[in-house]
């Protein structure tokens, strides 16, 4: 059967590495299939996936924000009002809609026969015809073709179905998740704070072990804790802030996480932590908008740069969230070397173009940087100079 995984644009790809070392196949029944990825930009990654099981596996993955089960496909769709009459028969006479409405209602734990949908449409490409003339075509096929009795409504539908149209192909998916999905465990929230799925990503990229000691130095809400706390097994996890309204919020929202978990408020360029005492670090460095004079960043970025690397052990991993990649850079040749750059991810969050940065901590001494001090004026007729 066909599902789709929505997340955040730039995680397609991590999103199928988590369905890969997630969701396992046997001799009897294989594992997962990648079909492709499709990108609405600036909204959304669509991961195209072959899964031969139920959906619930898929509903417990936490890289992606919301699962499909796709209903139809259409190629070739026309850019002229040809494309609409393409996209109406495709979806009215699809043989996947049957298997898509079956995995609703397992999803759901529904015996609906009947009921309510709405269409959720989006369009990337130039065609001549609107988003709504895509909704409205897709949603006469639903109500005239599909098993049942299904009628279109506004809001509060007890089915959505979403019908993107990339370029000249049509995806139409029946949604399976809710919003629970999307935002899971995390209570209170701040400004700026981490979608859960980018998280996610970035804890993933640190490869969790059981023996972790994992660190977030600036960690606001909690959202890479909680994120870590999930992924498996660990040693410790330890996260601080500097600004008292981000502990309290970090401390409720993990307090129902379990394991050897400290929580502390602190400057995250003077860790209360030893010398290579940390395995993975995670951390979303403030971008401009947060920080009201911009010119402070580049010696922020420094000196928590090199604190991170005095508490990393050798071989540790390194995860870092940033805004600008030049910056990022410049600030870890100056201050810690001993980082060495692995892959980047280029993301969008909040409408914000940011990289994901992956580094591992090489061997060699750091000690904590120093920023440099402007140097004091002097008179002319200074005493201290030599005659």
């Amino acid at each position: 059967m066909l599902y789709a995984l929505q997340t955040i644009p730039g995680l397609g790809q991590l999103a199928w590495r988590e369905v890969e070392t997630s969701i396992s196949g046997d001799s009897e029944r294989p594992g997962p299939r990648l079909l492709g990825l499709k990108a609405v930009p600036g909204r959304d990654d669509i991961v195209l996936i072959d899964h031969k099981g139920g959906p619930r596996p898929l509903l417990k993955l936490r890289t992606s924000e919301d699962v499909f089960a796709i209903a139809a496909r259409g190629f070739k769709i026309a850019y002229d009002d040809r494309g609409l009459r393409q996209i109406h028969a495709a979806v009215r006479g699809s043989e996947m809609v049957q298997d898509a409405l079956n995995a609703w209602r397992k999803a759901t734990n529904s015996h609906k026969q009947n009921g309510t949908f709405r269409v959720i449409a989006r369009t990337v490409g130039t065609h001549r015809f609107m988003r709504r003339d895509v909704g409205r075509a897709v949603a006469d096929a639903v109500r005239d073709g599909w098993p049942g009795r299904w009628l279109p409504v506004e809001d509060d539908s007890d089915i959505e179905i979403w019908a993107t149209l990339v370029e000249s192909e049509l995806i139409c998916a029946v949604r399976l998740s809710d919003a629970s999905m999307r935002q899971r465990e995390k209570i209170k929230h701040l400004p700026a704070s981490l979608r859960p799925a980018l998280a996610a990503a970035m804890v993933q990229l640190t490869y969790p072990s059981a023996g972790d000691v994992f660190l977030d130095p600036m960690a606001g809400a909690g959202t890479l804790l909680l994120e870590r706390a999930a992924a498996g097994p660990f040693a410790e996890i330890h996260g601080g802030d500097i600004n008292g309204e981000a502990l309290s919020a970090m401390q409720t929202n993990l307090r129902g996480a379990r394991g050897e978990i400290s929580l502390s408020r602190w400057d995250a360029r003077k860790l209360p932590l030893d010398d290579g005492e940390v395995d993975k670090v995670a951390v979303n460095l403030p971008f401009g908008k947060q920080i009201a004079d911009e010119s402070l960043i580049p010696g922020l970025y420094r000196e928590v740069l090199a604190e991170i690397a005095r508490v990393m052990r050798p071989g540790g991993r390194l995860v870092v969230l940033a805004g600008k990649t030049g910056v990022l850079e410049s600030a870890r040749y100056g201050a810690a070397r001993v980082l060495r750059p692995l892959d980047r991810h280029r993301v969008i969050v909040l409408g914000q173009a940011a990289t994901i940065h992956e580094y591992v901590r090489e061997s060699g001494p750091v000690r904590r940087y120093a920023a440099p001090q402007p140097a004091r004026p002097q008179d002319d007729d200074d005493d201290d100079f030599p005659a």
